[in-house]
Formats: C-alpha cells, structure tokens, sequence
C-alpha cells in the first residue's frame, strides 16, 4: 500500500496524532463514556511517547494474522479462495485472515458463547437476526469512532451512504458497518419442476399447493423424503407460512410481530394467538408428520434441508431467492434434468425492505488489530476484486462475467457457490451481479417484491433487552421443549392440549412483560 506523506505545522501535527490515538484507543461498548486512551500501537513511538513527528497514513509495517467469524457451512472451495485473497491481502495491507464457520444446525449457541468466553477473533459477522443492538450495548463490539472511520476505512467513510452507516449505530455510537445493499428477504419454497411436471402440478402459489406437492412426493418416489426438515425449518417454516396471512413485520428475532395495517403498531406473538393462524398451522403441520411428509429425524438431524435436496434424498427446502438461485445453479451442473423452481410465499402483500443491519461486520473489542481489521473490510467493502472474490469465488474458474454484465456460473462454481460463504456483511450493491442464466422467474420475483415494498421506522427498531433478560431465557428454553415440536408436528397427543401447554409455559415464562417492555419502546420510537 503507498504511503502519503504531508508536511503539517508542528502543533497542528500534535493535535491530529492527540486526536488519532483518542480514536483508535477503542470505546467503551457498554455505552459509558469514554476511558483515557492507551498507547496504540499501531503509531509511530515518536508519538505515544509525545515527540513531535510527521503525520503518516496507517502503519502496515508490521505483518498480523487476523480472525474472521462468519455464519454458515462455508463451500468445498472456501480455503483455496480465501489463501488467493491473503496473497494479495498481504501486499495491500500486510495481513491475512482466517475464516471460522459457525454450521446454521447449531450457530445461535456457538455464537453467543464467542463473546461470553472471550474466544480470540477479530471480526464477526452481526445483524438485527443475530441481536447486534442487544449485544453492541453488553460491550461485545469494538466502537468505531468516525475519526477511526476516516483513518482506516476511507472509502467507507466517504462513498456509502449516510443511512447505511447510520444503521450500525446503537445509541449514536458505530458498533457494526451494515452492508451497502438494499435487501428484500423474498421466502419461498424450492422444488422439483421435473416432478411436478410427473404429477400434474402446475405452480405451486400457496401452501395447499405445497402439500399437494409433498403428497405426490411420498405417494410415488419411494425412498425419498418429501421434506427433510431442521431446526432451520423450524423457524422459517412458520415465517413463510405466516406471512401469506398478513402484512406484517418482525422485530428482532424474538418471535413477535407487528402488523403493518394497525396504526398502533401493536406487537403480538402470532404463535400465541390462535385467531393469527398459528393453531391451524400446527394441526397441518402434525397431519404433514403422520403422512410422511417431514423426515422422523428432523428435531435432531444435523443435515440440512438444502444439502439433502442436493443430494437427492429430499424433494423440497425453504429458504430466500438468493440462496434458492444459487441452489439451482449448483444444481443445473450436476443434474439438469432435476428442473429446480422457486415459488415465493408472498405473492400479492405489502413487504418490508430489510434495515441495511439485516446483514453487516463488526469488530471484537479485545482485537489486538482492530485497525487491521478495519482496513480489510474497507477492502471487502469497497474494492471490486475482494467483494467479488468473496462473494462468486475465483473469476474465470468458478465465475465470469457476461457481454451484459451478467453472472456467468462456471463447471467449477458447485465447489463455491454465490454467497455461500457468508460474505453478506459486506455485499455491496454497487458489485453484487444478477445471474445471467439462473431462476427463469428471478428478475420477476424481484420485481414483485422491489414493487410492493415499503419503508417504516420500523426497520431499524433495535429494542434494548436487557432488562428482559431472565425471560428471554425461559422462552428459549420453552419453544426448544414445547414449540419446535409443533412447529414440525411432532406431537404427543392431541394439537390443541399441546398448544394450551405451551401457552401456559409462555406465560408463566414471562412472554407478557417481554411484549411490554418492547412496545413501550416502540411507543417511543414512533412518539405514541
């Protein structure tokens, strides 16, 4: 990297190093105020022992090894893609990085567990999905002050928008730099289109259509699950259900909802109403289970949905529109005639655009090169050669780019799929391609949902959960025992009692304070 070199006043040249250390000293992440600064020592000694000496940019003389924590399963090609990108990490910035995946079969806890047993990274990735707000204010992020910003991620600093930034922010300080990506979650079902073809199955536009679909599955195709069925599942099963109900929006990742058409914007748990659908999902969903619909294993099992559809042993898998077109990509190399397709579950209502914090990367606080680590996301960011890398792979192995400038998805790609590696904390809109030949309904489902989108002050509504904390434990641990079961119809008796109990569990766990408390700040927010 070329270092600029400017000659400044004497005083002026003390006062800007007074300030840099000041930045760079970290902050405090439990929102108090500010402790005096250490030594950094990523700056010259001249100026951590006060001498006078001339301002240079960032320090990269010394060579560091940095850690990178990401959410996902990674690809069979991660490693080679990643020790490319630290050959030429080495040279920009003199460091390179490790990649650590926590697996989506059992992420939530592993993830927790890195900030309460001070595990040594570097960076994570956070969002609203993974409580970035409540754990920005335990401490568990490393602030970024704008002058920190300025220093080491300039064109972060100056090319994103002042909303995207904004998004990181708890309390007016930076804790998290969101993706510079305006995203729509579009939820649906992934499916065979050479078995519906077999069975008489036109389309599939709502979740009738779906059983419909799973029935002629376990009726004909013997030896094949319909659908697999995971802990995954469990959550997005009742999300895309739901959300063929009602115009709604959803607060964090505690299970509550907001309709969109109440002026009060009053929160509810649609699982503990049973006027909202979720009563009448259950008993489908136990009906599912007796028939054979959903795997036996699927409280336990530890593969997931996507890669038994992969491997053929399932028929069908939820999940968004980028993860389901890059399905079908991997899946069109290894077994055309399969004819993946993807059904949205929402096809007429009003949708939420997700806060620019729906995927972002944040610094671990007890970094021993948080400003290393700030200039590799600079690069991640912002430079055209890392953003892709990380997000399509190697080009001209894995991808290439159309004469339009489209994706073109090469042999090779099933061994790095788009997006599969968890880069979304830094997908820049600016660099992100649309497949050239993916979904034959992709550009339209986009279209549907960029169309029916709406902006709220909802979307960055980050509650502060601390003074619920012994409740949100107690409902954790009564949808593992009482709500996941029902959710994938695993049900001892009749659905109704089943229901009832955990109603009951709910309430005494707390779930009326925990709705409370979040409302009243909600009130706030909206100044009701």
């Amino acid at each position: 990297m070329k270092k600029v070199r400017k000659k400044f006043p004497l005083l002026l040249a003390l006062a800007l190093f007074v300030s840099i250390i000041s930045a760079c000293s970290g902050g405090n992440n439990d929102g108090s105020e500010s402790q005096p600064a250490s030594p950094d020592a990523s700056l010259p000694a001249a100026v951590q022992s006060g001498e006078s000496a001339k301002p240079t940019g960032p320090d990269t003389s010394e060579e560091v090894k940095l850690k990178m924590v990401l959410i996902g399963d990674g690809a069979p090609d991660a490693k080679a893609v990643y020790d490319e990108l630290n050959k030429k990490l080495k040279q920009d910035i003199n460091a390179t990085v490790d990649v650590q995946f926590l697996s989506w079969a059992d992420w939530s806890q592993k993830y927790q567990l890195l900030f309460s047993t001070g595990d040594d990274f570097d960076l994570i990735i956070t969002a609203t999905w993974a409580q970035f707000a409540d754990n920005a204010r335990k401490g568990a992020f490393y602030e970024i002050t704008p002058d920190v910003l300025q220093k080491y991620a300039p064109r972060t600093h100056s090319d994103n928008l002042p909303e995207v930034l904004e998004a990181g922010k708890v309390e007016g300080k930076q804790y998290a730099l969101p993706m510079n990506y305006h995203e729509i979650t579009i939820n649906g079902y992934v499916v065979r289109g050479d078995l519906m073809d077999k069975y008489g199955i036109a389309s599939i536009d709502s979740i009738d259509d779906f059983e419909k679909y799973l029935d002629a599955v376990v009726k004909n195709e013997k030896g094949m699950v319909p659908w697999e069925g995971t802990n995954y599942d469990n959550w997005i099963i009742a999300k895309t259900q739901l959300e063929e109900l009602r115009e709604q929006y959803q607060p964090g990742n505690l299970g509550l909802r907001v309709d969109l058409n109440d002026p009060g914007a009053k929160i509810i748990d649609d699982i503990a109403n049973p006027d909202q659908g979720a009563i009448d999902l259950y008993k489908r969903m136990a009906d599912w289970n007796k028939k054979g619909y959903i795997s036996k294993n699927a409280l336990v099992n530890k593969v997931t949905s996507k890669d038994s559809f992969l491997s053929g042993k399932s028929a069908a898998f939820l999940t968004n529109l980028l993860e389901a077109n890059a399905t079908y990509q991997t899946v069109k190399a290894n077994h055309p005639e399969w004819d993946v397709r993807f059904y949205p579950a929402n096809t007429t209502k009003k949708v939420v655009a997700n806060s620019f914090m729906a995927n972002a990367m944040a610094i671990n606080p007890k970094s021993k090169n948080p400003e290393r680590a700030l200039m590799l996301l600079d690069l991640l960011r912002n430079d055209e050669w890392y953003n892709q890398t990380t997000t399509f792979g190697l080009k001209g192995k894995h991808w290439d780019v159309s004469a339009d400038g489209k994706l073109v998805l090469l042999p090779a790609s099933q061994g790095y799929p788009p997006d599969a590696a968890c880069p979304w904390g830094w997908r820049n809109e600016k660099y992100y391609l649309s497949p050239s030949d993916g979904l034959s309904n992709y550009d339209a489902v986009q279209t549907s949902y960029r169309g029916r989108a709406i902006n709220t002050k909802l979307n960055n509504f980050a509650p502060n959960l601390e003074n619920t904390k012994s409740q949100q434990a107690a409902l954790k641990d009564v949808e593992n025992q009482y709500e996941l079961p029902l959710r994938l119809g695993f049900v001892k008796g009749d659905v109704e009692s089943s229901y009832k109990t955990m109603i009951d569990k709910k309430k005494a766990a707390g779930q009326e304070k925990l709705i409370e408390d979040i409302q009243q700040q909600l009130n706030t927010l909206l100044g009701q």
